[in-house]
Order: structure tokens, then C-alpha cells, then sequence
């Protein structure tokens, strides 16, 4: 095994860097803004494709109540027409029996203007129907656009940071055999106690890992050696500038 001098530590500088870099890579990518965003869009046509179909019912059940409406209409229509033809026709002489058509007309004409009434409501209900749905069937439209972009937008930040995962893993494959053994084992120890960041630099006697000023008395330590030193106070690896 290698002796570990101060100018052997300096890579471990640069494997930290290359580290923090894979960390905050993987993080993003299993936290991946433009999945979320795509995630929201399409929790958003989900949502508006349910209200669609709740849509298409009410028109559908609108549209059917319409047509058993005019089928009604048409039908007291062709009694109208019969019984009219049966009043005016001649055949019948008896006062009661035409009596009984007239009112039986009557009756009909009533009945024709009530439903016709319905009918326009109900026709006012299905222009609404329809707008409401052909609002609805837009608004799916523009959602399917959106998640095409925004599916394509994820691909190709997925691409970039696998892209980028791989050149810093490859540079992290060049660092390590650079690295003494010994201090390899202790900078993956500390790594997930100090937040990632095991190694620090020494800038004058501030460690720049803590911000804290070291004694006079570990300085002057430090300044002797030549081997492994690690800060006083937050100790993480020291790597004198």
C-alpha cells in the first residue's frame, strides 16, 4: 500500500465534486420536475375525460328524452289528422258522436301544445348539453397536445441526464485509482454523515467545509504533516490549499 502524502489526497477534491454532481443527478432524476409535470397533465385529461363521459350521458339521456318527445308529437299528430278527417268526412250524422270528436281533438291540441312545450325546454337543455361537451372535447384536445410536449420535454431531459450520469461515473472511474486506499474507505464513510461532503479545503486556517477557523495549535499540526488530517471541529478530511 501506497504512503499517503498530502499531494495523493488532492484528488479526493475532485472525487467529491464528481460525487455531489451523481448525487444531485440521481436525485433530479428520480424526482424529475418534467415527470411531475407531465404527471399533473395527465391526471388532468383523466380528470376532465371522466367529466366527458358524465357529459356524454347527460346529452345522450337529453337527446333521448328529445326524440320520445317528438315521437309523441308526431303520433297525436296522426290522431289529429284522423280523427279531423273522420269529423269533417260526412259519414258521421250522430250530434254526440261528433261532439265526442271535437272534444277528443280538443283534447289532443292540449296535450300537442304541453308536450311542444316540453320540447323546447328540452331543446334549450341540449344546446347546452352540446356546448358543454364541445367545451370538454377541446379542452381533451389541448390536454393531449400538451402531454405529447411535455412527454417529449421529459424525454429529452431523461436522455440528458442519463447522458450526464454516465460522463461523470466514467470520470469518477479515471479518480479512484488516484485515491490511497485508506482514505477511500474513510471518505466513503464519512460522505453519509457530513451530507455528502467528506473532504474540505484549507483555506489559510478556515476549514471550508465547517466555516470555522482552526487553533493555532492544529494548524501548526497540520502544517507538519504530511499525512491524513482531518478538521478539528467538523471532522471532515482537510486538504490544504
Amino acid at each position: 500500500m501506497e504512503p499517503i502524502t498530502r499531494e495523493s489526497l488532492r484528488p479526493l477534491l475532485d472525487l467529491q465534486r464528481v460525487d455531489l454532481a451523481l448525487d444531485r443527478l440521481r436525485q433530479r432524476k428520480a424526482d424529475l420536475p418534467e415527470q411531475r409535470a407531465l404527471d399533473d397533465l395527465t391526471r388532468e385529461r383523466g380528470e376532465t375525460q371522466k367529466a366527458s363521459v358524465e357529459k356524454q350521458e347527460a346529452f345522450d339521456k337529453i337527446a333521448h328524452e328529445q326524440t320520445r318527445l317528438e315521437t309523441e308529437v308526431s303520433t297525436i299528430e296522426e290522431k289529429v289528422s284522423h280523427e279531423s278527417a273522420r269529423l269533417y268526412s260526412g259519414d258521421i250524422s250522430s250530434p254526440k258522436e261528433l261532439a265526442a270528436i271535437q272534444a277528443e281533438l280538443d283534447g289532443l291540441r292540449r296535450r300537442k301544445n304541453h308536450i311542444e312545450d316540453q320540447l323546447l325546454d328540452v331543446l334549450e337543455e341540449r344546446e347546452q348539453a352540446e356546448a358543454e361537451l364541445g367545451a370538454i372535447t377541446t379542452k381533451l384536445s389541448e390536454l393531449d397536445a400538451k402531454i405529447v410536449d411535455a412527454t417529449s420535454v421529459r424525454d429529452t431531459a431523461s436522455v440528458e441526464i442519463e447522458n450526464e450520469l454516465s460522463q461523470n461515473e466514467a470520470a469518477r472511474g479515471e479518480i479512484l485509482p488516484r485515491v490511497p486506499e485508506e482514505a477511500l474507505e474513510l471518505y466513503g464513510d464519512l460522505r453519509p454523515k457530513k451530507n455528502g461532503v467528506a473532504v474540505a479545503a484549507l483555506e489559510g486556517s478556515v476549514c471550508r467545509g465547517c466555516g470555522v477557523s482552526l487553533s493555532p495549535l492544529a494548524l501548526d499540526q497540520i502544517k507538519r504533516s504530511d499525512d491524513l488530517v482531518r478538521c478539528e471541529n467538523c471532522r471532515r478530511i482537510l486538504i490544504p490549499a
